[in-house]
């Protein structure tokens, strides 16, 4: 079997070295596990296609995986998240090639689109075409199985993994700063900031991109941002922090991620640094509320701001950190995804 995976962005000149030592393979997806599990993989980009970089400034995002299609008919099956648009040359060109999509956020893009006749109708025609859907948490499996009747029996959970050897535990020497971090546009932050105003002598740090505070006023001064950090000074706040808040926009949010702050939880999980996280459904499939994290309701402030001081007690830290550490070993690293994967290939 050849298997080609199409990553939504560049990885090129992002990761250089060693995984799991210069850098975390937790965004390589089980990529470099596979061929312990009989899987022979490998990934393509778009410049590997369009080797003119004058040609390469008229391509847009779409466009660019559009054209992705060209180099996949020579796999057996092509895995990644953003395949829709080359379901449009599948219904063409007919290929043997089956295409798994990764559903990072097919369900928001269906719930988005479900007025729009025309789009939805669209959208359903080009889903049709593929042999799998691989979700990520059991309530989007749910949706598409509720929503898109002719995928029942395509579509599969595989949690996601993270990188256990390049996030180490820590469960001491940590300072007293509240850590918050993630891009997506799931996140929210302005309660995490209100949560802040009821917490004047506590430090927090948000991680984020200028994009996510868009709209937020007034910051005050025991919040402090940062924006778009590398990932080795994101894992030096998560080796320091004495806790993290994972603030997101509850389930009826229809921008981001179908399941916002799914990386940060599980680095978090694998850092040793105990979590709160407002209630989403896909946390279901993490954490146990109260053994590995403690969950809380989405725009709450003083609920966050109670969950802190219930941390202040560094036993009850300490726990939560231990069984969160233990989970992700034994159920969420990127050994156990490409797994968990490989299964999935050899059933399709």
């Amino acid at each position: 079997m050849k298997l080609l995976y199409l990553f939504s962005g560049t990885r090129k000149g992002k990761f250089t070295g060693t995984p799991g030592i210069n850098y975390p393979d937790t965004q390589l997806y089980g990529l470099n596990h596979l061929k312990q599990f009989g899987i022979e993989a490998e990934t393509k980009e778009w410049t590997d296609v369009i080797r003119s970089t004058w040609l390469q400034k008229f391509f847009g995002f779409r466009l660019r995986h559009f054209i992705m299609f060209f180099a996949t008919r020579r796999y057996d099956m092509v895995f990644g998240s953003s395949l829709l648009y080359l379901m449009i040359l599948k219904k063409i060109f007919r290929p043997k090639t089956k295409y798994i999509l990764f559903n990072l956020g097919i369900t928001r893009t269906i719930a988005t689109h479900r007025t729009h006749k025309f789009c939805s109708w669209a959208l359903h025609s080009l889903l049709k075409e593929f042999a799998g859907v691989v979700c990520l948490a059991h309530v989007q499996k749910a949706y598409l199985e509720q929503h898109c009747p002719y995928l029942r029996g395509k579509v599969f959970y595989v949690p996601l993994g993270v990188d256990t050897k390049y996030y180490q535990p820590k469960f001491s020497g940590r300072n007293d700063r509240i850590l918050s971090a993630g891009r997506d546009n799931g996140r929210d932050y302005k309660t995490l900031i209100d949560a802040a105003r009821l917490l004047p002598n506590r430090q927090f740090d948000i991680v984020c991109s200028q994009r996510n505070l868009v709209g937020v006023t007034d910051i005050p001064n025991n919040v402090t941002v940062h924006f778009d950090l590398p990932i080795t000074k994101l894992r030096e706040l998560y080796d320091t922090a004495q806790l993290l808040v994972l603030s997101t926009h509850d389930d009826t949010w229809l921008d981001g991620s179908d399941c916002s702050g799914q990386t940060v939880l599980l680095d978090a999980m694998a850092s040793g640094i105990p979590v709160i996280a407002t209630r989403k459904k896909y946390l279901n499939d993490y954490v146990v509320p109260g053994k590995e994290a403690l969950v809380v309701d989405c725009y709450k402030p003083e609920q966050i701001a109670y969950a802190i001081r219930e941390l202040e007690d560094p036993a009850r830290r300490q726990s939560l950190a231990e069984s969160a550490r233990a989970k992700v070993e034994k159920e969420f690293s990127t050994v156990q995804m490409a797994k968990q994967l490989a299964e999935v290939f050899k059933k399709l």
